[in-house]
C-alpha cells in the first residue's frame, strides 16, 4: 500500500506554486510572442518609465530634503549659539559700562553733598559770630518744640 502525501501549510495547493521547470516549460501557459507593440503599449511604457523617472525624482529630492534640514539645522543651531555668546558680551559690556556711569554719577553727588555741608558749616559760623543772641535764641526755640513734640507723643500713647 502507498503513503498518503503529506499536506503542509507551507506549500500552495494551486499549480503555479512554485514555478518549477515542469511548468515554465509548457508552451500553452506563456504569452505569445509579439514582434511589434501597439502605440497604446509604446504609450505605457513611456507613461510607465517618466512615472518611475518622477518617483525616483520624488525620493532623491526627499533625502536631499532631510540631509539639508539636517544641515540646517546643525547650522542654525550654531548661529543661534553665537548670536547668544553676542548678546552675553554686549550685556556684559554695557553692564560695566553703566556700572562706570553710576559711579561717577555717586562720586558727583558725595562731592556736591561735601559741598553743600562744608558751605552750611561755614554760614553757621558765621552767623554765630555775627549774631550770637540769635542763634541761643534759636536754639531755646528748637528746644522747647521739640520738647512739646515729645511730651504731646509720650501723652498720646498713654
Amino acid at each position: 500500500m502507498a503513503k498518503p502525501l503529506h499536506h503542509s501549510s507551507d506549500l500552495a495547493s494551486f499549480d503555479t506554486y512554485p514555478s518549477g521547470p515542469e511548468l515554465s516549460d509548457n508552451p500553452n501557459r506563456l504569452l505569445p510572442e509579439q514582434t511589434e507593440s501597439s502605440p497604446l503599449e509604446e504609450y505605457g511604457a513611456q507613461l510607465g518609465s517618466a512615472a518611475g523617472q518622477a518617483v525616483l525624482a520624488l525620493r532623491r529630492a526627499q533625502k536631499k530634503v532631510r540631509d539639508i534640514a539636517t544641515e540646517k539645522t546643525a547650522t542654525v543651531t550654531d548661529i543661534a549659539s553665537g548670536r547668544m555668546q553676542q548678546v552675553r558680551d554686549e550685556a556684559a559690556t554695557r553692564g560695566e559700562e553703566w556700572g562706570n556711569i553710576l559711579r561717577e554719577r555717586a562720586r558727583e553727588l558725595q562731592r556736591q553733598a561735601r559741598n553743600a555741608i562744608y558751605r552750611a558749616r561755614l554760614r553757621a559760623r558765621e552767623i554765630e559770630k555775627q549774631d550770637p543772641l540769635h542763634v541761643v535764641i534759636g536754639a531755646g526755640v528748637v528746644g522747647v518744640v521739640i520738647g512739646a513734640g515729645l511730651r504731646i507723643w509720650r501723652a498720646s500713647r498713654a
